[in-house]
């Protein structure tokens, strides 16, 4: 999702969102990564590893005999804190204690660390180091290479270079689909100022 900031995009995500995940629906497993981590992403006072890895919370953890495998918790926290690069801290250490980048990282692993076939993402890269975005645009690549979907709103133009199709907003409404091979920074703008699809 492209265009000007604000336009819908942001929404649109959350309708699709809740479409996947309402009570009756043919469900799609879906996970959402939040753009904005202070308000929407992390949870300040848990540990990095409680914020990687939710499903014990949420009632999708490994059992054993009705009861929580920390083990089987700990293995996949361990496999994914060296998929994201993660060094130096403890996993026991509070979230807070990584980079603003880090902690993005620890966002995505906690979606990708699921079964989610659907992955949604809000401008997920806001304000995030040089670095930190080639690891996570590797962490996508890699994972719909494996069959997963992406829809990515970015405020990024140059992101939109690992996207297969930009649904460019505004007004709340998709003005304009754009191809790979038709998507230029000349277009892009156009797009972002028409009124309906063309």
């Amino acid at each position: 999702f492209a265009g000007l900031a604000g336009q819908g995009q942001t929404e649109a995500l959350l309708s699709i969102y809740d479409a996947a995940t309402r009570h009756g629906a043919a469900r799609t497993k879906v996970a959402f990564v939040a753009g904005d981590r202070g308000r929407d992403g992390v949870f300040p006072v848990w540990s990095i590893a409680q914020n990687l890895d939710l499903r014990w919370l949420l009632g999708g953890a490994k059992r054993k005999r009705g009861l929580v495998d920390f083990a089987a918790a700990r293995e996949l926290v361990e496999a994914w804190r060296a998929k994201i690069g993660i060094r130096g801290a403890s996993m026991n250490a509070g979230i807070l204690s990584l980079s603003g980048g880090n902690q993005q990282k620890v966002l995505f692993a906690r979606a990708l660390a699921c079964d989610a076939e659907l992955i949604l993402m809000d401008d997920p890269t806001r304000g995030v180091d040089v670095g930190t975005k080639r690891d996570i645009y590797q962490l996508v690549h890699e994972e719909a290479a494996k069959g997963r979907t992406f829809i990515w709103y970015t405020t990024e133009n140059e992101e939109l270079s690992h996207c297969d199709r930009t649904y460019v907003f505004r007004s709340a409404a998709v003005t304009r689909v754009l191809h790979a091979d038709e998507r230029t920074e000349e277009a892009l703008l156009a797009a972002s100022f028409e009124d309906q699809a063309a």
